[in-house]
């Protein structure tokens, strides 16, 4: 490569210097745009750059972790693919930094390749060990010299970012273990709280999740790399927690016959949000890379906001999750899913009207068994078993696809009702707190 650059470079005259110099700039101005996106604009938008080097780094430890052969030792292999990729990106934003100031260096100085890197590594480094004073290059130097530090300070400032909004992440998972089990379980939850005496604080419990949830959608698709950091025991973790919680809701509000708590429906509209938002943001990061027609994009954005496409000339059918929630909350739910999909797909009303509600692939057997264990701690079961099932399983149907998504794409704890992990991994249960039916 070097001897392509100098071969007969005198020859071709100050054209031929202006070519490495302006794809020096390029390189400069790709880097810098890359490294405000992902760390100064706070907007969900993920750079090219990013993308590469993230979607790279879990390559590498996804692959080292399946090499495993238990949960607990891929878990321990999979805590490093977030830190690690914040490193990763660093050093590809220093590395691409440092070959646009050498190919600028050397479209301005009639210097080789090679002194063009060491200058360029010099200044950008603050090392000051080689380059003259009063040469044509110097301004590159003092260029080089302020983005090193900056973009290194930019890190330092962007970490506690990280590790603040990961800390008050983990505190929620953490606070709630003592109800929803390790690794958590919607039902897991209802029995505690009942066994504790605490049912009718059930909406108060509910509501606590939800600012939670909106903070963690808002840090996670802002910062996907959180979505790759691990709790610190391998049995917890914020997804599964969080559907533990969803669960709990729409198990709590399916067998009740009475109408449900506003605080009990707005954590599941926020926590169905969060959940869906973080899938969409991960999905917006594949299409980055693979460059998706944008048919393709509006079906796989869809169907993790849990709809999917129907026959038009099929009639719709009633939604029995329509007919049991009040008519205002009916139109809130709507709502606040219309509101989700701008933005993610245009002309959003046309579309969410051709397609139909997504329902969950829960079986009626763990359904049942999750009724059983419940009513053998004493939770009464008001609503018929048939018609609980249809509310519970619509209900679920909005989040599981992207929850489901998200577990296999970080291969979480693999709870119970938290879906398939690849490789096969066997279901970790919490410990139960109450005795199981038949025992």
């Amino acid at each position: 490569m070097t001897w392509a650059l100098e071969a007969g470079l005198e020859s071709w005259g100050p054209i031929a210097r202006a070519v490495p110099f302006l794809i020096g700039v390029a390189l400069l101005i790709s880097a810098g745009m890359s490294i405000v996106r992902t760390m100064v604009i706070p907007r969900i938008t993920v750079s090219w750059l990013f993308a590469v080097t993230v979607r790279g780094t879990d390559a590498v430890f996804t692959s080292a972790a399946r090499l495993m052969r238990t949960y607990q030792a891929r878990d321990r292999v999979l805590a490093w693919s977030g830190p690690l990729g914040i490193v990763a990106a660093l050093i590809v934003w220093l590395a691409l930094f440092l070959t646009a100031y050498a190919l600028m260096i050397f479209g301005a100085r009639d210097v080789s390749i090679t002194a063009a890197f060491l200058q360029a590594g010099s200044a950008l480094l603050t090392l000051g060990l080689i380059g003259n004073p009063g040469e044509s290059a110097t301004l590159l130097d003092f260029f080089a010299a302020m983005t090193g530090p900056a973009v290194i300070a930019l890190l330092i400032g962007f970490l506690p970012t990280l590790y603040q909004a990961y800390l008050t992440r983990e505190a929620r998972v953490l606070l709630d273990t003592s109800l929803t089990g390790a690794p958590e379980w919607g039902p897991e939850f209802l029995v505690r709280v009942k066994m504790l005496e605490g049912e009718d604080d059930l909406p108060k419990l509910f509501a606590q999740w939800t600012p939670w949830a909106a903070q963690v959608r808002l840090t996670q698709t802002l910062y996907p790399s959180l979505n790759r950091f691990r709790s610190a025991v391998s049995t917890r973790n914020w997804l599964i927690a969080l559907m533990s919680a969803l669960d709990a809701a729409a198990l709590s509000s399916a067998i009740s016959k009475d109408a449900p708590d506003p605080r009990t429906v707005t954590l599941l509209e926020e926590g169905t949000q969060a959940i869906l938002s973080i899938d969409a943001a991960e999905i917006g990061l594949d299409s980055v890379l693979r460059l998706r027609p944008w048919e393709r994009r509006l079906k796989t954005t869809l169907s993790v906001f849990g709809v999917e496409e129907r026959d038009p000339s099929t009639p719709r059918q009633p939604d029995a999750l329509n007919d049991y929630l009040p008519r205002g909350m009916q139109a809130v739910s709507e709502a606040v899913t219309l509101d989700s999909l701008r933005g993610q797909v245009p002309g959003t009303d046309k579309v969410f009207m051709s397609y139909g509600r997504r329902e969950s692939t829960l079986s009626r057997e763990d359904f049942d068994f999750a009724l059983d264990y419940m009513a053998s701690a004493g939770i009464t079961i008001d609503r018929d078993r048939d018609e609980a099932f249809e509310i519970f399983r619509r209900m679920r149907g909005r989040y599981e696809s992207a929850a489901y998504h998200l577990a296999q794409r970080f291969y979480l704890t693999p709870a119970p009702w938290s879906g398939p992990r690849k490789p096969e991994t066997p279901v970790i249960w919490p410990t139960l707190a109450a005795k199981l039916p038949g025992s």
